[in-house]
């Protein structure tokens, strides 16, 4: 579906807020909080995208769809491209909206927890909970004040706690700390890069918060500067697949016609969990309890040392 960019804001030196109207002018799905949408662009170059974004704003029916994009200068270019080439009137392909982080409804406490441009799905959770009259903390993670964005607009939703977490002045926060000690029917919600949701998990789960009140939604690359090329083989089905850096190993099974379930990509939901006979995984999902990570790993994300892993496929 056509869309066109009607509005843009910049909040800091470093994100635009795209607000986006369909180009026949008709209204726009409901969408619920942490729900987003796929945009497909090319630019100048020919290069073509295709990007996730988490909806901002009040959840519902709107005659807009509001996105927030950080500008990657490490990154595919993406949101480059959206902050030097795209301006108001520019038109781009969007699909959705979908949703892959929920919220649920929580007898307990709620938390929400952001890293950086983590906050997106966060303000729409935000919203919904003070349309339920749920008291909530949001705590939003960043390294210092100019990159907390969308700050007004936190603070001006009822019911919210607001509470931010600034690591050049304050140093690293307490994990353990910030999520506290599990009472039943408490949950969190938390988006951010891999590493602040794994230590998350890891809180949690020394804190004894069960699997289902945690939810995360991740972003980034898990790949790693040091990462070598892996050698994969494959138990029962009696294949080796080579995998290269970047390239993650579940990838590298579906391009091989290997037979393998799946479903979230991001290391969030253990579908695509295997067990591993030989070798040492590197593990960077966000959903694995310690006892499934001493016997297996999430291929879509995971790596291993030193080169060679074996999995029971």
């Amino acid at each position: 579906m056509k869309y066109l960019v009607t509005d843009i804001v910049r909040h800091g030196a470093a994100v635009k807020e795209f607000q986006l109207r369909r180009a026949d002018g008709e209204a726009l799905p409901h969408w619920d909080a942490g729900a987003h949408i796929v945009l497909q662009f090319s630019s100048a170059d020919g290069s073509a995208f295709e990007r996730h974004y988490s909806l901002i704003g009040q959840p519902g029916q709107s005659d807009a769809y509001r996105i927030a994009v950080q500008r990657e200068e490490n990154g595919n270019g993406g949101s480059v491209y959206l902050h030097e080439e795209i301006a108001q009137g520019s038109e781009m392909e969007v699909s959705g909206p979908f949703n892959s982080f929920p919220l649920a409804a929580s007898r307990g406490r709620v938390l929400l927890i952001a890293g950086g441009i983590g906050i997106t799905p966060m303000i729409s959770m935000a919203h919904a909970l003070s349309q339920l009259g749920k008291p909530f903390e949001l705590h939003y993670l960043a390294k210092s004040e100019e990159r907390l964005v969308l700050l007004d607009e936190l603070r001006a939703i009822p019911h919210a706690t607001v509470v931010p977490h600034l690591s050049r002045t304050s140093g690293r926060v307490d994990l353990a700390k910030l999520i506290g000690a599990y009472n039943t029917g408490d949950s969190f919600y938390a988006c951010g890069p891999a590493a602040l949701l794994q230590g998350l998990g890891e809180a949690a789960e020394r804190q004894s918060w069960p699997g289902d009140a945690r939810h995360f939604e991740s972003f980034g690359a898990r790949s790693q500067p040091g990462d070598e090329p892996l050698t994969v083989e494959l138990s029962l089905s009696q294949m080796t697949v080579q995998v290269a850096p970047g390239t993650s190993i579940l990838d590298a099974l579906i391009a091989a016609d290997v037979f393998v379930s799946y479903d979230c990509k991001r290391g969030e939901c253990g579908n695509c969990y295997a067990q591993v006979l030989e070798g040492q995984p590197l593990h960077r999902d966000v959903c694995l309890t310690p006892q499934m990570r001493a016997t297996g790993m999430c291929t879509c994300v995971s790596w291993a040392q030193p080169g060679r892993v074996v999995l029971e496929l």
